[in-house]
């Protein structure tokens, strides 16, 4: 187990919000960086100097005229 960097990203693409995640199994990363989505446009979670997973919300559908 070891320590990860979870970021949370804005919709110009900044990080706004980090996370340290203490202890965490690498294969529970992306479900915790998926809880987050709910919070933020995108996430990413960093080991040292690599980015190891990286997610974004899926586009809105553009708004329709209403007559």
């Amino acid at each position: 187990m070891a320590d990860f960097l979870l970021y949370g990203i804005d919709e110009q693409g900044e990080a706004v919000f980090s996370e340290v995640l203490h202890g965490c199994d690498r294969a529970a990363l992306r479900a915790k960086a998926s809880e987050r989505l709910q919070d933020w446009p995108a996430v990413e979670v960093w080991e040292g100097p690599m980015c190891i997973v990286r997610l974004k919300r899926a586009a809105a559908p553009p708004a329709s005229a209403v007559d």
